[in-house]
């Protein structure tokens, strides 16, 4: 038997062990709701019971529930930040149920704003959900992700603290927090794990997701034995709209533009209905829906950098001996809708459906114009000059990614007087259609003699010294071209179950919880190409030429005569001409049946993964201090199938299969301390782990020739990596102010046993794939990484007049780590760097104004640099500045990313506003670089968007 079975089994005996003992006689129990003066209910209200102490939150819908009262008369304390405190006198009877409704108010008519500013209203739910909370976590309402241009979720989240971004196509792709890499987060959708849209990761690629299918995000930054045990960075839970207590109807659409290259559009609608039917309006039904469609050209330049010997002086010297000019026009669709159902059997009793799906076009074609020098012959500074080996190529690729998510949970809950019994089953599934496999087109051009000047290291330039023209279309001709068919998929089943227990031990009020949970993920991978190479075929680009034009490529910096960037082919007519010359009765194009097989068999795997967790955990409260102890316990057994085949031989695979397994039992500990009436000090420490990518794991080979950087990348998979299992430590300190605002500073410390790192190295000659770079995921003995994070929102309505609109959302986080690699890694490195995507200072700071109708927030976002991939090959001389870690050979490096964002709105009337945003203003550059940021190998820009539009709901004025 398994340790997964084993487990479960264990856990069922407690679970039915510990089913609840009847309700005890002659106590009573008080319910209700807690709205604000605009009738809107109030989630995560904090409702004291006095003089008892006894403490409970509002939930979703602003309803609380405390039970096991004795007979007697109370007061109800209510308390939610942003609005003044209530109290309101009760009554509890024996065996009656009593109800109380508290009405919150505005502290002054400065704040009356709160109740009917979209935004406000939204951080004063964010703020309130984050002081009520066990756990450290920053909440991000709809409402406030809304009041910025947030195409999707991961630009949402890389608001928060602490949280960088890996961006690109000019969105946010990867959520990177506390600076840890994606891998070690986990996304979920209302609790549920979500599968990858990528398939082979775990990183969840986040821009698949629109930003308005969501009622909030929650960023939960430690860990308690009732969540998954997979987020040692953190967890990104996305919670989807139920339907409130009011009807509830919305509307909006905006359409944008962007000044690239021939200027491009883009246009999306949304539209929310919810409401709750019957007498008692026990149903209650909600249906979101949104499209989004985003037509966008980038310039983008990628360097390949390499080191030489200056032939005169014999000295070292850093150049890029050939680049990339890509011209990209992509056309992204987005759509997807959130539902939620939930049906009140009885109070303290429902049962709820809820479901998201999502799905994203990431379409587009790219064109790459690439000179390639020759041997050095000179060096004068910042010029080169090479001899006569030099070359142009050509390639056109048309990308067609079809990458969907969608996730289902139905459940139910039973509040049974001292027992809260819930129960949930999901489903969930992801596929990735078109993945990183491109239809490809390369064209050879002619030989060149080339000269390079470096004299701007972000923009190295190649002239022809022999009058050679590199935007030539009849000096092409194709070389080979291939046909592609890739398809990634995942299926994820789980069931969960918890029971808690609500008790009283002399005077001090806790709750005894328990948990099992079953997930299995079932994930495949296949791909088919044929790739065909020219025969004699002669067709040239000069016949295959389409309309798209680049009239301002990289501001004009690569000009040759009256062309900014040279002419581009039309991929139909590539394909004609290919077609047609394979049908020809003496072929002009054959198959290369041997690179076929081996991309497409060395791409497949069949892997299942099961995970068995239960989890024990007990909160108490001792007067001003909370305690929650606990331990999760998992156990993973995964199998997969992969082909293994002779270099000689790809097209006659063998499938072989593996397994392996692990067990943790992984304990938390979380306390929460009350300093004074609105100062909080909270202190974690709490085991996790992250589990290898199933790419990485599976013993398989992806080829992607067009990936960055230069000239292209080979994955392998490992099957003995482990999962990285980490210690965490927290130590936060808040404060609240009133009427609205909050102040955070706190410390962090990880410390990473067996981290996974990416070695990479180049493929020699004779290999299959020569030249491009090897990729193989493996583990390291160990890493840390510590950092400091504060935050402080605040509204300054006690200013005078106009001033008083004025309020700040910002936030700063500095980050520091070190690994120690394992014996013999990358040629015997023995230095310490940083972990992958750690960027030591990650910070935003945002101004926002509302006054009367007018609502405006204005945002800066940062990351630096941090490592992406560690790519130096360890050698005599590491601080050489030529051949050593910063030299054009080291680390390859994300760059430093500073972006300017607005958005304001103007309410015309009750539920209709006007809507303006300008989406990053300073046309901030997305690339890498090795070694150095003088060390360029890719640097892509998207310029500004901007956009207008409207947006109704039928909240009332």
């Amino acid at each position: 038997m398994s340790n997964g079975k084993r487990l479960l089994l264990a856990l069922v005996a407690i679970v039915i062990l510990g089913l609840p003992a009847r309700a005890q006689s002659g106590k009573g129990t008080i319910t209700g709701t807690v709205k604000d003066s605009g009738n809107s209910a109030l989630q995560s209200a904090l409702v004291e019971l006095l003089p008892l102490g006894r403490k409970v939150v509002t939930d979703e819908h602003g309803q609380f529930r405390i039970t096991d009262v004795p007979a007697g008369e109370y007061t109800l304390s209510v308390s939610y930040v942003g609005l003044a405190a209530s109290n309101v006198p009760v009554t509890v009877q024996a065996g009656q149920e009593v109800s109380a409704n508290p009405v919150l108010q505005v502290a002054s008519q400065n704040d009356q704003v709160v109740v009917i500013a979209e935004r406000l209203q939204g951080e004063a739910e964010a703020i309130n959900i984050e002081r009520t909370s066990d756990n450290i976590v920053q909440v991000l309402p709809e409402r406030v992700i809304t009041s910025l241009p947030n195409t999707n979720i991961a630009d949402a989240v890389g608001r928060v603290p602490s949280v960088s971004l890996e961006r690109d196509e000019g969105e946010g792709k990867y959520v990177q927090i506390r600076g840890t890499e994606p891998r070690l987060s986990s996304v979920t959708v209302n609790g549920v794990n979500l599968p990858s849209p990528e398939g082979a990761v775990r990183n969840i690629k986040l821009d698949a997701v629109p930003a308005d299918l969501v009622e909030r995000i929650e960023v939960f930054k430690t860990l308690s034995a009732s969540q998954d045990a997979d987020g040692v960075g953190g967890t990104v839970n996305l919670v989807t709209r139920t339907a409130g207590e009011r009807p509830f109807y919305a509307l909006g659409g905006t359409g944008g533009y962007n000044p690239i290259q021939n200027g491009y559009g883009r246009g999306g609608f949304n539209g929310t209905f919810g409401n709750r039917f019957g007498a008692s309006k026990k149903l209650g039904f909600l249906l979101n829906g949104t499209f989004d469609k985003t037509n966008r050209g980038i310039d983008d330049l990628e360097p390949s950098q390499t080191t030489g010997t200056d032939p005169v002086s014999n000295r070292n010297v850093a150049f890029a001996n050939g680049y990339d000019q890509r011209s990209y026009n992509y056309y992204r669709t987005r759509y997807g809708f959130s539902t939620g159902i939930d049906y009140n059997i009885k109070p303290g009793t429902s049962v709820y459906a809820k479901g998201l799906y999502s799905d994203f076009h990431d379409f587009g074609e790219t064109w790459v114009y690439t000179p390639n020098a020759g041997n050095l012959v000179t060096v004068n500074g910042s010029q080169f000059t090479f001899d006569n080996t030099g070359s142009y190529q050509y390639r056109h690729y048309v990308r067609r990614p079809d990458q969907q998510v969608y996730s289902f949970l139905t459940g139910a809950r039973h509040d049974l007087s001292s027992t809260l019994i819930t129960y949930e089953f999901a489903g969930s599934r992801s596929h990735n259609i078109g993945g990183q496999d491109f239809a490809t087109t390369n064209f050879s051009g002619p030989s060149a003699t080339l000269a390079l000047d470096q004299s701007n290291p972000l923009k190295p330039k190649f002239t022809a010294l022999d009058g050679t023209n590199l935007y030539d279309p009849t000096q092409y001709q194709i070389s080979n071209s291939s046909f592609t068919s890739y398809i990634a998929t995942q299926l994820n089943f789980q069931g969960a179950a918890s029971l808690a227990r609500r008790y009283n031990a002399h005077s001090h009020f806790g709750t005894f919880e328990l948990g099992i949970k079953i997930r299995n993920s079932h994930s495949t991978q296949n791909e088919k190409d044929q790739i065909y190479n020219d025969n004699g075929s002669g067709v040239t680009l000069q016949s295959v030429l389409g309309t798209y034009t680049n009239p301002s490529y990289y501001d004009n910096s690569y000009r040759i005569g009256s062309l900014s960037y040279g002419p581009a082919s039309n991929y139909n007519l590539i394909q004609q001409a290919v077609v047609k010359g394979i049908a020809a009765p003496t072929p002009l194009f054959t198959l290369d049946q041997t690179t076929s097989d081996r991309r497409s068999n060395g791409a497949f795997y069949d892997a299942n993964e099961r995970i068995y967790a239960g989890y024990l955990q007990n909160a108490i409260s001792f007067g001003k201090l909370r305690l929650q102890t606990g331990v999760r316990f998992d156990a993973a057994d995964t199998g997969f199938a992969a082909n293994q085949f002779t270099k000689q031989n790809p097209g006659s695979p063998t499938k072989v299969f593996q397994s392996t397994g692990y067990f943790n039992a992984l304990p938390s500990v979380q306390a929460q301390y009350l300093i004074e009436k609105n100062t909080n000090l909270r202190a974690n420490y709490s085991q996790g782990i992250a589990r290898p990518n199933v790419g990485d794991l599976v013993p398989t080979t992806i080829v992607d020739p067009n990936a960055t950087p230069r000239p292209g990348l080979v994955q392998e998979g490992n099957p003995n990596l482990k999962p990285t299992k980490a210690n965490n430590y927290d130590l936060l300190v808040e404060h609240f102010f009133q009427p609205l605002g909050i102040l955070q500073a706190g410390f962090f410390y990880k410390q990473l046993s067996n981290p996974i790192y990416s070695t990479t190295s180049t493929i020699p000659a004779g290999q299959p794939n020569p030249g491009l770079l090897l990729q193989q995921s493996i583990n390291g003995p160990n890493a840390h990484i510590a950092g400091f994070e504060a935050a402080w929102e605040q509204r300054f309505s006690f200013l005078p007049g106009l001033l008083s609109g004025f309020g700040v959302a910002a936030n700063y986080s500095y980050t520091a780590s070190q690994v120690t690699f394992p014996a013999g890694f990358s040629g015997g490195r023995t230095d310490h760097p940083a972990l992958q995507r750690q960027a030591p200072n990650t910070w935003n700071a945002g101004f926002t104004y509302d006054k009367s109708r007018f609502s405006m927030r204005f945002s800066v976002s940062h990351n630096d640099a941090n490592i992406a991939a560690y790519n130096f090959q360890a050698n005599s001389t590491p601080n050489d500045p030529v051949l050593g870690l910063k030299g054009p050979t080291g680390d390859n490096y994300f760059y430093a990313h500073t972006q300017y964002d607005i958005q304001g709105s103007y309410r015309i009337h009750k539920g209709l506003q006007f809507v303006a945003s300008g989406l990053n203003l300073s046309n901030e550059v997305f690339g890498f670089y090795n070694g150095s940021p003088i060390y360029p190998t890719q640097r892509e820009f998207y310029k500004p968007t901007v956009s207008v539009g409207f947006r109704w709901t039928s909240s009332s004025e």
